[in-house]
């Protein structure tokens, strides 16, 4: 593999060649397509690190659901947020080939609201959604919507501060999230096998991309420049008008390279750090290293998705997520859904089957509260719901 392309002009025709290759040479459909980039999307995560069961986008669901059908009537769902629920309005083509979502803003959050749900982040890997928090908030004041945005190519091809700043401005303040690079990431293009390699790293090795020997990790990684500032603006910058902090979200970044990160987010003092879905295969981050991690600064916490929680997860899977959030403990941990995609459970269907299976775990009622409910509005500057600690 070559090394990193930095000139402005040659990145931007690097990256068009890309994008051209990739919708052009292949020749997939859509979905054959998002089967060849998807990864912890599209379903062709390893066994037991995906989600181990049939039936949707890695495990996440089944094929025939209506919005018509009961909602879920559990409390665990009582002032629960959702911290990752993909949803439309999205993209979904064969020039990037992501899973089409299954469900919109507006009707999310009529589901969520018949649950009992407090709240919700949107979550999309290419755009900032804190402009569609806004509106959806003037519509529905009553309920906590969140927006963020990605680190991906669709903002350069280096992680992007200024991105940043201007999602932090935007009128209403409810964009909180920022998620390092996911489907773009340097790691994510190994772990799928993904051609060509355009990417954006937030790690170099001795001026060499920092997977130059992959599978190899680099010893002596260091952040890129343009991710010390973006952490550093995180750190510092208050959101308009709602003065909210920003919270720093891991994406789908190696171990090695999330350990940098966050260490670099201790030292600068980001206020809240995210772990994000470490047991998926495409971060696969061992139960000791989340627990390590969670454990070096304040306000750090691990994001456990909800394909352990489908009623067909394979018992490996199932007791995979439950040491591994035992391990980390529920004061360090949350339970998200990130469904959305198509066949895909409901959000708020899949984090109730995810109470149930850790009820039938033996995780108490007040750690189901810490993990869908206080450890959530926490990290979104909420108080937790009254009567819950």
């Amino acid at each position: 593999m070559k090394k990193q392309i930095t000139s402005g002009p040659v990145r931007y025709l690097t990256v068009c060649a890309a994008a051209l290759a990739l919708a052009t040479a292949v020749g997939l459909g859509q979905r054959e397509a998002a089967a060849q980039r998807g990864g912890a999307e599209a379903g062709q995560g390893a066994a037991g690190r995906q989600g181990g069961a049939a039936g949707g986008p890695a495990g996440r669901g089944r094929a025939n659901y209506s919005l018509s059908d009961p909602v879920p009537d559990d409390p665990a769902m009582k002032g629960a947020i959702d911290m990752h629920a993909h949803q439309d309005p999205d993209s979904f083509g064969p020039s990037y080939g992501q899973a089409a979502r299954s469900i919109d803003a507006m009707d999310l959050y009529t589901r969520a609201k018949a649950t009992g749900m407090r709240g919700f982040v949107i979550k999309q890997h290419l755009d900032q959604t804190a402009g569609l928090a806004y509106y959806m908030r003037k519509l529905h004041p009553d309920f906590e919507i969140f927006g963020g945005m990605g680190s991906n190519l669709t903002t350069g091809t280096k992680v992007n501060p200024w991105a940043i700043t201007h999602m932090a401005e935007i009128k209403g303040g409810w964009g909180r999230m920022v998620w390092m690079p996911s489907w773009d990431s340097e790691n994510s293009i190994h772990k799928l096998a993904r051609k060509p390699f355009a990417y954006v790293a937030v790690a170099e090795c001795k001026g060499l991309p920092f997977w130059i020997n992959y599978p190899k990790p680099c010893e002596n990684g260091e952040l890129l420049p343009e991710v010390k500032e973006a952490i550093s603006i995180i750190a510092k910058t208050k959101t308009r008008d709602s003065n909210g902090d920003l919270i720093l979200a891991t994406g789908h970044n190696s171990p090695p390279e999330v350990k940098l990160m966050v260490k670099e987010a201790v030292r600068v003092g980001v206020k809240h750090i995210i772990i994000t879905h470490p047991l998926l295969d495409i971060v696969e981050m061992e139960p000791k290293e989340i627990k390590e991690l969670v454990e070096s600064g304040p306000e750090i916490y691990a994001e456990f998705t909800s394909q352990f929680g489908n009623p067909n997860a394979r018992p490996e899977v199932v007791k995979q997520y439950v040491e591994a959030i035992k391990l980390v403990g529920a004061e360090h941990a949350f339970i998200s859904s990130d469904t959305g995609q198509l066949n895909s459970n409901w959000q708020p269907d899949a984090l109730a089957n995810c109470a149930k299976v850790l009820r039938a775990n033996g995780f108490s009622e007040h750690e189901l509260d810490l993990m869908l409910k206080v450890n959530p509005a926490k990290l979104l500057g909420l108080a937790p719901p009254p009567g819950v600690r």
